[in-house]
């Protein structure tokens, strides 16, 4: 029995599935299961030198085996059963400079937003208060906006933001576009947990969703809050319009890092009108490929296998 193909769907991100005619052989097993992906789960440390094949070898194993195989790796570093609750707040909404094609915060496109000034320090404090009563154990800030230069002020009052958090006993990560080494350190020595600055895609595909920001200004910026001691939070989006060859050259830019990020958040695209990307459809849950899996639009489901590979 073969299921129907929907519509405009690239055949590259289908799965397939066989019929249970009995116990699988050893050697049926093995056969499905590339070498790499057997030396990955039994490693006892990361490792930066994978190259582009063995990534894909890992990305077109049958999912059932990727599932069992990120489970295995996972509870060999984490307890299975724990989570960690973290809220999200936007401090600074629209008026962004970028033009991210997925953005709905973008000056450049329509969408309806309007832009506002930065959140006053007490009252994200006083939010930051609800969500540890809540059960947040992390507080998490984005601000709209392309990058850190000639905002003095705003980084002051990000950093008494930190400081507040953290002396709340709850770790804290912010969004707040390119930053240099400078900015990088004084974030550090107000408290900062982890910085998020997602890669997006593949750096071929780059170019297609974001031309005001390059690739590498997006890595120098990872590069920045990995030297001054900072967790980084980086991952990307599905259903921009990309194939899997981009979300494997997405993955292997990720495990080549001088150190993986210790979070990869994966998300999915939700189309919001008046972006160049807001007539496309969402894809399905059950057509997600590859060794992630797919949480919503935010940052908040980290997936955990890059982390250790």
């Amino acid at each position: 029995m073969s299921l129907p193909i929907p519509r405009g769907l690239p055949r590259t991100v289908l799965r397939s599935y066989g019929t249970v005619q009995g116990p699988p052989s050893a050697t049926s097993l093995a056969s499905r299961i590339p070498n790499v992906l057997i030396e990955a789960t039994a490693a006892t440390a990361p490792r930066t030198n994978w190259t582009r094949e063995e990534v894909g070898a890992v990305y077109n194993t049958p999912l059932n085996q990727l599932t069992y195989a990120s489970q295995a790796l996972h509870r060999k570093f984490h307890d299975p059963s724990a989570i960690q609750m973290c809220t999200l707040m936007n401090i600074k909404t629209g008026g962004c400079s970028e033009d991210c094609s997925y953005c709905a915060q973008s000056s450049k496109h329509n969408t309806g937003l309007k832009a506002t000034k930065m959140s006053p320090v007490d009252e994200v404090l006083e939010k930051v208060r609800m969500a540890k009563a809540n059960g947040s154990t992390r507080f998490c800030m984005g601000a709209a906006w392309r990058d850190m230069r000639g905002r003095k002020t705003s980084l002051k009052n990000v950093k008494q933001m930190v400081s507040g958090i953290r002396g709340m006993n709850m770790e804290v990560c912010v969004t707040l576009g390119m930053i240099d080494q400078d900015q990088a350190k004084e974030l550090k020595e107000a408290g900062l947990t982890a910085y998020n600055h997602n890669l997006d895609t593949s750096r071929e595909f780059y170019p297609t969703i974001i031309t005001t920001r390059s690739y590498d200004e997006r890595l120098r910026t990872l590069d920045h809050v990995r030297d001054a001691g900072i967790n980084v939070c980086s991952g990307g989006i599905l259903g921009l319009g990309e194939t899997d060859a981009d979300r494997v050259g997405l993955l292997h830019t990720v495990s080549s890092l001088p150190s993986h990020p210790e979070s990869f958040p994966v998300n999915a695209l939700v189309p919001i009108p008046g972006t160049p990307l807001g007539d496309r459809k969402m894809i399905p849950v059950e057509y997600h490929g590859g060794p992630s899996l797919c949480g919503e639009t935010s940052d908040v489901h980290l997936n955990r296998w890059v982390s250790h590979l």
